[in-house]
């Protein structure tokens, strides 16, 4: 798959209007708070239907009620075009002018590297937990389907147990156990060969062999349901359900020892390009091909070698973007970020 062309209309600090991508390597020089990201951003919503922030009208550019985003892609030699249309509290994505939901978007698409993929290892159990669903989403559809199910059932269930309505209680448990114990099974299965493939990544990076990922988990399929039932007067004082995939996280080992205690910031940084390498694999083992790569600020937190490795993967691969401060070697396309406009650098 390659992105042709993007097209924006008042999406954050971007001019409006059309940027055309060869294959290859596009890099993207300017300084801080120039447009990079926000062009990366674009690119990534559009493919993915996935964002970071947890208000799409953030997205809309200051003053306007609406933004949109369209894509023109090749895939296979056959065109296709994907738009994303953004206003209050509403998205509305297209494929080839057919309204589609974001899971129905091309699934194998896209991987973004940015410097903020340090979270992975400092951040939250959250952060990790959406790094497993959204990966895990993308990789299979029963586990999107799966998932979507489970979040609607728990979010009825934390309801009752707020309003101590307990008389359909043995209906939700039963349904969030079926849903639940899935959920785990198919996380287990993935992150087997997440790990061995972050494992060797983290090795190619000079991170050395001891990095260990292991699912942390609240329950298993096998307790669930007794779990649930066991905690269900504590749960009713505190108003929501104590256990499930919905709490786990995925437990991340350096030398033996939990990183986010323990890794450097160099060291965490290390592990997060492990694991979006590993993101990177896991997707072109499933689709076949190696997905669209966004990296931002390939300088930013990184010792030379490690940019190295980052433009090594960046021109390996059919197609990548590159943000920077600095021009990323070998680009074939050299682009001028300034106030959100991007234009060719002569």
């Amino acid at each position: 798959m390659l992105l042709r062309s993007l097209s924006t209309l008042h999406y954050r600090n971007l001019e409006d209007g059309q940027l055309r991508f060869p294959p290859g390597l596009t890099s993207i020089v300017g300084q801080n708070g120039q447009g990079k990201t926000n062009l990366q951003e674009a690119v990534y919503l559009v493919l993915t239907g996935l964002s970071e922030v947890s208000r799409l009208e953030q997205l809309v550019r200051h003053g306007e009620s609406e933004a949109f985003v369209r894509a023109e892609l090749d895939q296979g030699g056959v065109r296709s075009v994907l738009e994303v249309g953004l206003g209050r509290g509403r998205r509305i994505t297209k494929v080839d002018g057919v309204r589609v939901r974001a899971g129905e978007l091309p699934r194998g698409s896209a991987v973004w590297i940015r410097p903020e993929d340090s979270a992975l290892v400092l951040g939250s159990p959250g952060t990790r937990r959406a790094f497993l669903d959204a990966l895990l989403s993308r990789l299979s559809a029963r586990y999107a389907q799966v998932l979507n199910l489970y979040e609607r059932n728990l979010a009825q269930r934390n309801a009752a147990l707020r309003s101590g309505e307990t008389w359909a209680m043995d209906v939700w448990n039963l349904k969030l156990a079926e849903l639940g114990s899935e959920i785990l099974n198919l996380r287990r299965r993935m992150q087997v060969r997440l790990e061995e493939l972050a494992r060797a990544a983290h090795a190619r990076l000079g991170g050395g062999e001891d990095l260990r990922l292991s699912l942390s988990e609240t329950t298993s399929p096998e307790r669930f349901l007794g779990d649930l039932e066991a905690r269900r007067a504590e749960e009713l004082a505190r108003g929501q359900t104590l256990v499930g995939p919905h709490r786990d996280d995925l437990r991340i080992e350096l030398r033996g020892h939990p990183a986010g205690d323990f890794a450097s910031r160099g060291e965490a940084r290390t592990i997060a390009l492990a694991l979006r390498q590993a993101e990177f694999d896991l997707l072109s083992e499933r689709y076949g091909e190696p997905p669209l790569l966004l990296i931002d600020d390939f300088t930013a937190e990184l010792d030379p070698s490690r940019r190295a490795y980052l433009l090594e993967l960046a021109q390996a691969t059919p197609q990548a973007i590159v943000t920077g401060t600095e021009e990323a070697p070998g680009a074939a396309l050299l682009l001028e970020a300034q106030a959100g406009r991007l234009g060719v650098r002569t």
